[in-house]
């Protein structure tokens, strides 16, 4: 493990070994997390691993007295997470730095405590976020083209279903799928039961249809299922048909925009997003559901899948890749290092590191700290360089 940095000398070393928080959640792998850790699996769902300086669960610098991270750096724009998905997570979107305020605004005008169930704006930030496949990722994210949403209402053959498409087929824009969104999530509840268990009952004509395909009938047959497995007869399970449904490689991502509805179904990867707590939900929870917020952030225009490559660079030593993203809340590279020499990192400090397999050591200002699979560093002052074998994410403020 890290060697410990007395509390006296916190505020003086460039680097410092730091230890994250795990969130349990009921949709999280018993595994993948703890296998990261090298700690032994109990049995409960680890489903985040979070390091950054978010008020609900900050990561602390190890030592004595564990005292949080933002004493040293103060609060941090971005947080760092693994994320380790074993059933969905609901769907969901997130605001505009304008609409966050707004909105912020309007829920205090109306004295809502900020950690009431209902609360829809818990601070005044946007929320983009960036998510990269550690495994095969399935998620949900943006609206899809019609066509490839009626081919699955037709193959379904759902008279309800059918129904509650048909602005998609009037209008396969914008329009068409926020008229179909907002009829869904307003269903009356005893309806809603009808149109889910209806469509779960047609499942197998999809899977006749596409039999182990790839397309939007064979992926929905397997899609439909997780999703009531998860959640069962939630509304949001014939709504994910609405979405691009797909499965990232290891090293591909997905940006969350504000305003793109979107959902991880299984999978784990490196998450990275600004340091807020917006999220307006849209299905697939238990949890507080404002439909007209949430129609008023969503972008419904129809996309292709935004996927991302990585991009690579060659380096002594080893090579990064990074995924560009719009936004200066954060950034994030991974240093994949083969042990021939050392690999300068361009970091923009404070910045934060957390080895995924193998073991580096990282150097600044000629104090070096080693960093075995599952260790994190904070470094307070840059710039640094890694010797090793191993791969290393850097997460820290975008340009």
């Amino acid at each position: 493990m890290p060697s410990q940095a007395p509390a006296a000398d916190r505020r003086t070393l460039p680097v410092l070994p730091i230890d994250g928080r795990v969130q349990e959640y009921a949709w999280g792998s018993p595994t993948v997390i703890p296998r990261l850790l090298g700690t032994a699996p109990d049995g409960s769902p680890k489903a985040e691993l979070w390091l950054g300086t978010h008020p609900a669960a900050p990561a602390t610098v190890a030592g004595d007295g564990a005292v949080p991270v933002d004493t040293v750096t103060g609060p941090l724009p971005f947080l760092l997470k693994i994320l380790a998905a074993e059933k969905a997570l609901s769907l969901q979107a997130h605001p505009t730095p304008e609409q966050a305020a707004d909105g912020f605004a309007r829920d205090e005008a109306a004295g809502i405590p900020v950690d009431a169930p209902h609360r829809r704006y818990r601070d005044r930030a946007h929320k983009p976020e960036l998510i990269v496949a550690l495994t095969p990722f399935r998620a949900l994210a943006g609206i899809r083209p019609a066509e490839q949403t009626l081919a699955v209402i037709d193959a379904l053959a759902v008279p309800e279903l059918s129904a509650a498409f048909a602005p998609l087929r009037e209008d396969p824009g914008a329009a068409g799928a926020a008229s179909v969104l907002g009829a869904l999530l307003r269903l009356p509840p005893d309806r809603a039961a009808v149109l889910v268990a209806a469509t779960l009952a047609a499942v197998p004509r999809l899977a006749g249809a596409d039999p182990g395909g790839d397309g939007p009938l064979g992926r929905a047959a397997t899609l439909l299922p997780q999703l009531a497995d998860a959640h069962p007869g939630d509304i949001g399970i014939p709504t994910a048909l609405l979405l691009n449904d797909v499965t990232l490689r290891p090293g591909e991502a997905l940006y969350q925009p504000a305003g793109m509805l979107h959902a991880y179904v299984r999978g784990a990867g490196v998450e990275i997003m600004a340091c807020s707590d917006n999220v307006l939900r849209g299905g697939l929870t238990t949890k507080h559901i404002d439909v007209d917020e949430l129609l008023g952030v969503l972008d419904t225009t129809p996309i292709v899948a935004p996927v991302m490559q990585p991009e690579v660079t060659a380096c002594p030593g080893g090579e990064r890749r990074t995924w560009a993203v719009p936004v200066p809340d954060f950034a994030l590279a991974e240093v994949r290092c083969d042990g021939t020499a050392p690999v300068d990192v361009p970091v923009t400090a404070p910045a934060i590191l957390l080895t995924l397999d193998g073991e580096v050591t990282v150097t600044a200002e000629g104090q070096a700290l080693p960093l075995p699979r599952g260790s994190a560093a904070l470094v307070v002052r840059g710039p640094v360089s890694l010797a090793g074998t191993g791969t290393v994410v850097v997460a820290s403020a975008g340009s």
